[in-house]
């Protein structure tokens, strides 16, 4: 809590020094009628983007008066670059604000909805502002107008001044916050800024809520989740597992066990029990430790789970009970999918290590015959196939780790497993309706 007081002042005395008093901006608001704006064709003729890429724009009819506005910032793309890449990604923005404070806006942006985010652009009006965060909290000429404009739409469509529940649809938000709760996102990087809009909303008198006051926000309804690491509610106790229930016969010829079939009781991983399963699908994973026993421990402490572990010396080991058990590892998956969790610390330390990739690609196959699995890797929402903790996070989401870039455990790694198995690999653009906007992380480069 004292940390956030303190970041909340920090923001107070930032608009203090750039504007001398909220005051200044207050006295600035002035009639919408009297902002000077100017028509988005005239910034692309400015900007001399030809023709046929502002063909390419496209834009469905709003139904109703927008309740929203998102805030986007341009970073470190000129304006002419930014709006390129976002016509030619299919994304676009109904205004945008540069670093001398000119507004240009799409005058029928009361009637317009622009693809930018999915889940949230029917109600909601997307802004762009010239520059990165701090540079534009430092630009009292174009923070002023950011905040007129922000506070005039807001006014004349009754949206309110706040940003602590983007889930009810109503409000005034950062790419950002969007992004955590409904994914739809291209990369992970932070867009409109946390500083900037408290800026704005407190110089519009509105209420500026940190993240960790967001409503919901250690919810599972997120889906970039979040780990409250100063929770004071206990951890869930373990049902299984070492030192708990009786150690199991695997029926596995692949993994680690005793001359009696048993597997090693050190070995094995301490977990609550969710429930059981017919494996329909293999998930792998890296733990992004060189350790097992380190890797194990991480697993134990954040109370998740895997049903298999590869060690970095080719050994591999049950760590569930039972293959049926459903591990905690990759949501979306893990009520259909065996999780194996293969030790290393990237994909460049799995990709050297020959006999310890070897063992993956005989546990795949192995798993592949006993449960009747496919291995392929191109429609992972029909939960039957081989697939990437990657390719996981970035249909279902549901984690406290998301990029838009591949990670987990490596495509690369992926295509020499499948591969090797004598399957067909799946390219990301040939995965099974990857462009469609049905996906968490969209496909693509850029999106504003």
């Amino acid at each position: 809590m004292k940390k956030n007081i303190i970041s909340y002042l920090i923001i107070s005395l930032t608009i203090l020094f750039n504007c001398s008093s909220e005051d200044i901006l207050k006295k600035n608001l002035i009639s919408s009628s009297n902002i000077s704006s100017r028509n988005m064709k005239n910034l692309f003729q400015e900007l001399q983007i030809n023709s046929e890429k502002i063909n390419l724009i496209s834009s469905q009819n709003r139904e109703k008066n927008p309740t929203a506005i998102v805030i986007h910032t341009t970073d470190s793309d000129s304006m002419k670059d930014y709006l390129e890449k976002s016509i030619l990604n299919k994304f676009f923005i109904h205004a945008i604000i540069d670093k001398k404070g000119n507004i240009y806006k799409d005058f029928q942006s009361k009637s317009k909805v622009y693809r930018l985010i999915p889940r949230m652009d029917k109600y909601t009006v997307h802004i762009a502002i010239e520059g990165k965060e701090d540079e534009i909290l430092s630009n009292v000429i174009q923070l002023n107008k950011i905040s007129e404009f922000i506070g005039n739409y807001a006014k004349k469509y009754s949206i309110p001044l706040e940003n602590k529940d983007i889930a009810s649809e109503r409000g005034i938000f950062t790419h950002t916050q969007a992004k955590k709760k409904y994914g739809n996102f291209v990369d992970m990087r932070d867009c409109g800024g946390e500083k900037l809009l408290a800026s704005v909303l407190i110089s519009l008198s509105g209420k500026y809520s940190p993240e960790i006051e967001w409503k919901d926000r250690l919810s599972k309804e997120w889906t970039f989740r979040k780990e409250d690491p100063k929770s004071s509610k206990p951890k869930e106790d373990f049902t299984h597992g070492r030192g708990i229930t009786e150690n199991p016969i695997t029926i596995l010829e692949n993994v680690e066990k005793d001359s009696t079939g048993h597997i090693p009781e050190e070995y094995r991983v301490k977990y609550a029990f969710d429930q059981s399963m017919e494996p329909s699908c293999i998930v792998l994973h890296f733990t992004a430790i060189s350790d097992f026993k380190v890797s194990l421990k991480v697993l134990e402490d954040r109370r998740v789970s895997a049903n298999i572990m590869v060690d970095k010396d080719g050994k591999a080991y049950q760590l569930l009970d039972s293959l049926n058990h459903t591990a905690r590892a990759a949501g979306g998956t893990n009520n259909s999918c065996i999780q194996i969790e293969i030790v290393g610390k990237n994909t460049e330390e799995l990709l050297a290590n020959e006999s310890q990739t070897k063992k993956v690609i005989v546990l795949v196959n192995e798993l592949s015959k006993k449960f009747g699995i496919q291995i392929s890797n191109e429609k992972i929402e029909s939960l039957k196939g081989v697939f990437s903790h990657t390719q996981a996070k970035k249909k279902f989401g549901r984690s406290v780790a998301l990029v838009g870039k591949d990670f987990d455990p490596g495509e690369e790694y992926m295509k020499k497993v499948i591969e090797a198995t004598g399957s067909k690999y799946y390219n990301e653009e040939e995965w099974y309706d990857r462009k469609s906007e049905d996906w968490i992380i969209l496909y693509g480069d850029f999106q504003p």
